[in-house]
């Protein structure tokens, strides 16, 4: 035992002072691993009274030397990291051990919140990679889209609604759209595109994707419909949307994987609150009043319910690593879209998710319907094309043609000005992509001003507009269009930038 502090001289009261106010914990050990002494500190570490701990035993290795880091669980449950530094201490005419305790807790916060921001950057880092594979595919998908549908255009206007190839090209063309669609969801993944706005009948949307739903999802899973006949219309995008549903089905056929089970498709309205949604998980922003929702349900697994937040993580998965962004991208989708995520599941019980959209009926966000080209227009002139995609520049060249212009063709920006330069009295509209070789679409476009300052010039580009004006920081470009478009998209577009510079 200790002997009372009056006992010791000035020296020692000092000395045990220090002891007793140090933060870090210390016990005198035996060599039959019995205490001898505690301080303070280490009583609160170890959860005891100094009279609790004198004589017991020393329930941790005692190796001189050694340092470690244990965990000290306290008798309120609390469990306090230390790191603990073994050293041999004279003590009362005997050799014993010095154990003494730091607490870790700060430095472990410290360890975790920079692992944690280490995480954030590789993630950030991984998107960005991610987002850059995404906009160069989406970009030259969308050139190879462009010469598709532009043919399929051609051919159409040059056989008639009663002929046989009629459905087959207008097939073409509408796939190819399609097709586009996608890319531009890979833009928008990659942070280079943003949501185009219809408004949408999500009940349809689903109806005409049946067949791909069906050939997407396991042959063990049988999929059937409940959809509203007439649900109100939201305001969204819809090859986003499409997006949302693939992604939903998608995680209910691998959730029943090998087995036999069932996937119902939902969608209606409904008032809701977070009252109605206490025993859901909630992410995104509930709508207020009437909404509209999707819904998918699962015969499947299910989920605990602490796993039930962490499906939204980038790259989480219960099945195999490596599926990518999955429910983070719903959720970043469904959030842009003002926008809710419930999910409802139990072990054993399946799952249910439901996506909550709000309605609306703002019209400003409604697409105009198409307007059909003025019959007194009569184009004349040359237009200059510059595109280093061979089946980009005939195809314009093909339907520029074909409605009056004469049409000069540059494969680079380097060509494109010296035809320019050529041509210059007598080109009407110049028609300029955006990525070439040797001279890039803004330097061309600055070359060009150079000589003449009032000459449109309109953008094309398997980019965004949103995208491409941030890579084209010029001022007085005429238009844009994004491949792939419509000819009578395209026609209509030049006719405007035409009408408008005169």
């Amino acid at each position: 035992m200790t002997k009372p502090l009056s006992q010791f001289t000035l020296k020692e009261e000092q000395f045990r002072t220090l002891i007793e106010h140090n933060i870090d914990g210390m016990v005198i050990i035996r060599h039959d691993r019995t205490i001898q002494f505690v301080n303070p500190a280490a009583c609160r570490f170890l959860g005891r009274q100094a009279d609790q701990l004198l004589g017991a035993s020393f329930g941790f290795p005692v190796i001189a030397g050694q340092t470690t880091e244990i965990d000290l669980h306290g008798q309120n449950g609390l469990v306090t990291p230390v790191e603990m530094r073994m050293v041999t201490v004279e003590w009362e005419g005997q050799t014993n051990y010095l154990a003494c305790l730091r607490d870790l807790t700060e430095r472990r916060k410290s360890e975790e919140e920079r692992k944690r921001l280490e995480n954030q950057m590789q993630y950030a880092q991984k998107l960005e990679s991610l987002g850059v594979l995404a906009g160069g595919i989406a970009h030259d998908f969308n050139n190879l889209l462009m010469a598709i549908v532009a043919r399929a255009g051609l051919g159409l206007r040059s056989v008639g609604p009663e002929s046989p190839a009629h459905p087959h090209l207008k097939h073409i063309e509408k796939s190819g759209l399609r097709g586009g669609e996608l890319a531009n969801q890979m833009l928008t993944y990659a942070g280079r595109g943003k949501p185009t706005i219809h408004s949408v009948n999500v009940s349809q949307l689903i109806k005409e994707m049946a067949h791909l739903l069906r050939v997407s999802i396991s042959k063990r899973a049988v999929l059937s419909y409940d959809l509203a006949q007439t649900p109100p219309p939201i305001q969204a995008d819809p090859s986003q949307l499409r997006q949302l549903v693939m992604i939903m089905l998608t995680n209910s056929s691998e959730a029943i994987g090998e087995q036999s089970g069932a996937i119902t498709l939902s969608t209606g309205s409904i008032t809701t609150n977070l009252e109605h949604l206490k025993d859901w998980y909630v992410a995104g922003d509930v709508p207020v009043g009437l909404g509209v929702y999707i819904d998918v349900r699962d015969t499947g697994p299910g989920m605990d319910a602490d796993i039930i937040p962490k499906i939204f993580d980038p790259f989480f998965t219960t099945k195999f690593t490596g599926r990518g962004l999955g429910l983070a991208a719903l959720l970043g989708i469904v959030r842009a879209h003002d926008g809710a995520v419930v999910v409802m599941s139990q072990k054993g019980e399946g799952t249910h998710v439901r996506l909550l959209f709000p309605t609306s009926v703002d019209e400003k966000l409604n697409i105009a319907p198409f307007q059909p080209l003025a019959t007194s227009w009569n184009p004349t002139g040359t237009v200059l094309v510059v595109d280093d995609e061979e089946d980009v520049r005939v195809a314009s060249q093909l339907i520029l043609e074909e409605i009056g212009f004469t049409v000069i063709v540059a494969c680079d920006g380097r060509e494109g000005l010296a035809l320019y330069t050529q041509h210059a009295a007598t080109i009407t509209l110049v028609l300029l992509d955006l990525t070439m070789p040797h001279m890039n679409g803004e330097e061309l476009f600055n070359a060009i001003r150079q000589q003449n300052m009032d000459v449109p010039i309109m953008l094309s580009s398997g980019y965004t507009e949103e995208d491409a004006s941030k890579r084209f920081a010029s001022e007085g470009v005429a238009g844009f269009i994004q491949k792939p478009y419509l000819i009578d998209t395209f026609i209509e577009k030049i006719r405007q930038v035409l009408e408008t510079e005169n």
